[in-house]
């Protein structure tokens, strides 16, 4: 009865609930790396550091603020790139080792019983 209960628990909620999980993770680490986040501001200032913007400043302070902020600009699209592709390697490995475990998961019950078998026949690696 006990092992009915338990294959009948691996192979509906279970399952169920492994995908959930999978879902839930892979969410978790898009949250994380704050994917949509860093692609909507991929072109912000860095550290949101800005040099000071007036009308009243010379040309030459107009100018170096200027270039200050676009390479404040290009130093955030450089590290919010980083960040992205190290982002988006984790989710992907981490969706592909979620399929694997989804396509071995129905397996795992008849492997168990196979390595019973081949215990019980002294088979040894």
């Amino acid at each position: 009865m006990l092992v009915v209960s338990f294959l009948k628990w691996w192979y509906t909620r279970g399952f169920k609930d492994y995908f959930a999980k999978f879902v839930n993770l892979l969410k978790n680490a898009a949250d994380f790396f704050s994917i949509r986040l860093l692609i909507r501001n991929f072109f912000s200032p860095f550290r949101q550091i800005s040099a000071e913007k007036s009308s009243s400043l010379a040309l030459g302070e107009r100018l170096r603020a200027a270039g200050d902020y676009l390479l404040s600009c290009i130093i955030g699209a450089i590290i919010r790139f980083f960040i992205l592709i190290i982002g988006i390697v984790i989710i992907f490995i981490q969706f592909i080792f979620g399929i694997i475990g989804a396509i071995l998961w129905p397996l795992m019950p008849a492997l168990l019983v196979y390595c019973f078998v081949l215990f019980a026949r002294g088979v040894t690696f």
